[in-house]
C-alpha cells in the first residue's frame, strides 16, 4: 500500500513539473513573438526612413521609390589587384 502511495505521489510531481515546464515554454514563446514583432517594427520604420533620397555627387542614378531597390546606371569600376585568389593556391 505504501508503494502505491509513492507511485501516485511521484506521478503527481511529474505532472506538476510537466505543467510548469509547459507554462514556461509558452511564456518564452510568447516573449519571442513579441520581441520579433518589436524588432520587425523597428527595422521596418528605419527601412522606410532610410530609402535612397540623396545621390552621390556626379552620380546619374535616380533616387529609388520607397520600398524599391536602387539600381545604379553603371556597374562599379574594377579595382586594381590580384582579382580572385584561391586559398592555398600557388
Amino acid at each position: 500500500m505504501h508503494d502505491l502511495h509513492d507511485l501516485h505521489a511521484a506521478a503527481a510531481r511529474r505532472d506538476a513539473g510537466i505543467a510548469h515546464v509547459r507554462r514556461i515554454t509558452w511564456r518564452a514563446g510568447a516573449a519571442g513573438v513579441i520581441c520579433s514583432a518589436v524588432i520587425a517594427i523597428a527595422f521596418g520604420h528605419h527601412a522606410e526612413a532610410g530609402t535612397a533620397r540623396h545621390s552621390a555627387p556626379g552620380s546619374t542614378a535616380r533616387p529609388a521609390a520607397p520600398g524599391s531597390i536602387a539600381v545604379p546606371s553603371q556597374p562599379p569600376a574594377p579595382v586594381p589587384g590580384a582579382g580572385q585568389v584561391t586559398s592555398g593556391g600557388s
